[in-house]
Parts: structure tokens; C-alpha cells; sequence
């Protein structure tokens, strides 16, 4: 279970909205599928619009079944983006591909509204992704993440919230999905930041 989050630290001592993260539910399929099919979102994240689809991808993750954790991210206005992390020794083939390590997570992210792309939200979006995850679970140690190559708008992102590249190789999509070379990005938490949540 993902809890609400409070709203972004950064929010709080500036005057941009805060983000709030909430678990994503079966009432947002309808949302989702309008985002899948938005091109912007399309040329970086390959799953099929279809209701039906949509349902057999997120349903289980909602109820429970798969153990990753989608979020649907709201500014005042609304949903705005979704975001689902997991922990890496929950899928052990795909951590073993990428390099990951049992103790990391991994987090997918897409902004929903293209509007709100290219004013920083998705900086913000991730960090407060970050924190979140640190507080679910003390046990994680550090995120791994796998973009694509050619996606340097979502590896900036992940520069900027102190992400480090690691490694370039291309890693066949576990559903047959066509992607390019894949830019895998690490971040271990620091002593501090473990001190923090522990506190």
C-alpha cells in the first residue's frame, strides 16, 4: 500500500505548485488511455491505448496482484502525470539485465498533460518520486532506471535529481515492444538521506 504524499519540499519554499502523489486507482484507466494515446507520450512509452489493455496492465498492479505501485500525480489543477516504482528483487530477470541490485528500486514516469511539459515538472515530479520511495521502504538503498538512449529529455531529468549514467546497452523489452538503446542511470542514497527516513 502507497500512502498520499505531502507536497514537495521544493514547492514549500517557492512559489510552484505542489505535487501531490496518490495511488492511482481503477477510475483513472479512462485518464490513463487518453495519456497513452497522446503522441508526445506515445513516442517514448510503447503500450497500447485500449481500454482493454490498459486494464490488463494497471488492474492487477492496483489491486495488488503485481507488486508495482502506480501513482497518479495532481497539481491544484488536476492529474497531471503517472509514475509506478517497484523494487528491483521483485522482478529478478529484468534487475539482472539492467545491473541492478536487489536493495534498488526502479521507477517509470510519464507527464500526461502536454501542457504542463518543458516548465520543470518532471524534475520535481522525480524528486518527489525519490522521497516517496525512501519513505515506503527503509530496505532501499538506492533507484535504478532505464530510459531510452535517445530520450534526452527524461535523462536530463534524472541528471538533475543526481542520477548517474552507468551504462548505454540495448536490453530486449520483456512484452516484444520495439525501443532503442537504453541509457541505465543509478543513484544510491546517502548515509544522510538514510539517516533522515530512518529519523
Amino acid at each position: 500500500m502507497v500512502a498520499t504524499s505531502t507536497p514537495d519540499a521544493r514547492s514549500a519554499a517557492t512559489d510552484t505548485p505542489p505535487i501531490l502523489l496518490r495511488p492511482m486507482t481503477a477510475a483513472d484507466l479512462p485518464l490513463m488511455c487518453r495519456w497513452l494515446g497522446a503522441a508526445h507520450v506515445h513516442r517514448w512509452w510503447h503500450d497500447s491505448a485500449e481500454p482493454a489493455a490498459v486494464s490488463a496492465e494497471y488492474l492487477p498492479c492496483i489491486e495488488g496482484v503485481e507488486p508495482s505501485h502506480p501513482l497518479i500525480a495532481e497539481l491544484p489543477t488536476g492529474p497531471v502525470a503517472f509514475v509506478q516504482w517497484y523494487r528491483w528483487a521483485d522482478y529478478p530477470d529484468y534487475c539482472a539485465w539492467i545491473g541492478a541490485s536487489p536493495d534498488e528500486a526502479g521507477f517509470d514516469y510519464l507527464i500526461g498533460e502536454e501542457a504542463c511539459c518543458g516548465q520543470g515538472l518532471g524534475t520535481r515530479l522525480i524528486a518527489a518520486l525519490m522521497q516517496l520511495i525512501r519513505e515506503q521502504d527503509a530496505a532501499i538503498a538506492g533507484v535504478v532506471v532505464d530510459p531510452e538512449q535517445a530520450n534526452t529529455a527524461s535523462r536530463r531529468v534524472l541528471e538533475k535529481n543526481g542520477l548517474t549514467l552507468v551504462a548505454v546497452k540495448r536490453i530486449d523489452d520483456p512484452d516484444g515492444r520495439p525501443v532503442g538503446p537504453s541509457a541505465i542511470y543509478r543513484r544510491r542514497f546517502t548515509a544522510e538521506e538514510q539517516a533522515d527516513r530512518a529519523g
